[in-house]
């Protein structure tokens, strides 16, 4: 057998189908014959089809595929890819170290002997010395192989650097539940080029807050997120507008947002792009109805800008969230063992977020005096109903769980969602000495430093005991809690690991939200 071509195009695969009858077609046409398959491999080539460059040697990469529609034609090969820079003679050099590629002044042939290498070319181009800012030609790229078809690209390269930069969209603070607040923002220009490219900027927001949709250029997205379902919130807008060079220029309105009744501290990252030509922006499903928003030019100063193309900013909310603890021991399969489920509970009515990648709380767990750990059943990621628990080393540190101990810390890693709560799994044992003296659970602020305004502090912590009718002194609502209690039989069992890390400085391995920073 033929050995099957394992590259790949979208662009060809819509081409072949685009080509190809449908099966229905040929059919209801008894005369018609299907096409026949391909005999060699198609090629297509991937690459930017707009550069600007300026002084400094700026990366560019190209690369280049094949499809054989499933027709199990032979392998292409002596890949031979041109890159073609003549029009820009005087304007823009090439240069390339690949040793597959050899130049000849303003033309460069790179060529694959081996159908393992990679079907790529990483090179550089630079303005040359005498080069305006303005002045432009095109790169021409050529592919041949043999038992394939030959591909064409060309990419238009400018001089010039048009770069934006986003204003920085100051903190809100003691915002009213209910209320609607206004974030404005400016946008600059400090490229040496004008913008020629269409301008997405995009709100990325947890936590709660409900954004206005009433731009038509704009649109709109929310859905679930790891702590409060609904709390996420997109707008994703598109501007034509050309910003010139040291220009700065602002939002025609400000965007709109309300402060939902889950808020606390809602964190909105937020960005420029100038998007690539033919390239989807993408964004929420629901398009604004009311009159389009616009870039405009900036009347004020502002608060200054970020030192790149993204930002971020809170909006911490008058509310407060009630964090209880909760323990329940149960007994094992032989005795003197026993299984203490922890929880923290939310009791609301905000939601909390970590919006540094840090706990925004831990439980703080002492084992009867007679009883140590044996292990902590916990599953890894954000969603995870099972967290993980730290051995305790002192007030500033913890290290990895190890068997045999009486002091824990369990970090909250991503948030608590109003309602919900946060599971940690404990398995020990009791020793002969074990009198049924108490334990206790509590929680604490975790390092995220979040102030969470707690309005009772009484229910913080609990007390608990290994024996045949001990429970807690305060338990979990019946609803919105994870659906898990015991033993957990499919999780890890954490044993003993590692060096010691600082408490103050916990930080969870977990998916960080949209649009991570």
């Amino acid at each position: 057998m033929k050995p099957k071509c394992t590259v790949f195009g979208a662009a060809l695969v819509a081409m072949v189908l685009a080509l190809a009858p449908s099966a229905a077609a040929v059919a209801d046409d008894p005369s018609a014959t299907p096409s026949p398959l391909p005999t060699q491999a198609y090629a297509t080539i991937e690459t930017e089809k707009q550069l600007n460059v300026g002084a400094t040697a700026q990366a560019v990469d190209v690369g280049w595929m094949f499809y054989d529609g499933g027709a199990q034609v032979p392998v292409p090969t002596n890949d031979t890819l041109v890159i073609d820079a003549r029009d820009l003679a005087g304007i823009v050099s090439v240069a390339v170290e690949d040793p597959r590629c050899k130049a000849d002044g303003q033309v460069v042939t790179c060529v694959n002997t081996d159908s393992t290498q990679s079907r790529s070319v990483h090179f550089t181009v630079r303005a040359d010395a005498g080069a305006k800012l303005g002045d432009s030609g095109t790169i021409k790229y050529t592919l041949t192989a043999d038992k394939a078809t030959g591909a064409t690209a060309k990419a238009n390269v400018v001089v010039g650097i048009p770069n934006l930069v986003v204003g920085k969209v100051p903190d809100v603070s003691h915002a009213k539940v209910g209320s609607r607040i206004a974030l404005p923002l400016q946008l600059r220009n400090t490229g040496d080029l004008a913008t020629d490219r269409r301008i997405m900027v995009q709100w990325e927001s947890e936590g709660g807050l409900a954004f206005d949709r009433k731009f038509s250029n704009c649109t709109y997205g929310g859905g679930d997120d790891a702590v409060e379902p609904g709390g996420h919130a997109s707008v994703t807008c598109i501007f034509k507008a050309s910003v010139p060079a040291g220009a700065t220029v602002e939002l025609s309105s400000p965007l709109t947002a309300t402060v939902g009744k889950r808020v606390l501290n809602a964190v909105t990252d937020y960005s420029v792009t100038l998007l690539r030509p033919n390239v989807q922006p993408g964004g929420g499903s629901e398009r604004g109805t009311g009159p389009a928003l616009t870039l405009v030019p900036a009347s004020g100063s502002g608060s200054g800008f970020e030192t790149g193309a993204k930002g971020q900013f809170t909006v911490s909310a008058d509310n407060f969230t009630d964090l209880a603890a909760a323990a329940t021991a149960k007994p094992g399969r032989k005795a003197g063992e026993w299984t203490l489920d922890l929880n923290v509970v939310n009791q609301g009515p905000a939601s909390v977020y970590s919006i540094v990648g840090k706990a925004v709380a831990l439980v703080d767990v002492v084992l009867p005096k007679g009883s140590v750990a044996t292990g902590n059943a916990f599953e890894e990621g954000e969603d995870s109903p099972y967290g993980r628990c730290l051995l305790w080393v002192s007030n500033t540190r913890t290290a990895p769980f190890e068997a045999g101990h009486r002091h824990y810390v369990c970090p909250v890693p991503f948030g608590v969602g109003a309602g919900k709560t946060q599971l940690f799994v404990l398995w020990g044992k009791t020793t002969k000495g074990y009198d049924g003296v108490k334990g206790t659970a509590t929680v604490r602020p975790g390092p995220a430093g979040i102030p969470l305004h707690d309005p009772d502090a009484s229910n913080d912590s609990v007390t608990f005991a290994f024996g045949t009718s001990a429970t807690s002194t305060a338990t979990a609502p019946s609803g919105g809690t994870s659906a898990a209690t015991g033993a957990v039989r499919t999780a890890l069992i954490a044993t003993a690991a590692g060096s010691a890390a600082l408490l103050a400085g916990v930080v969870l391995v977990v998916r960080r939200r949209r649009g991570s920073h």
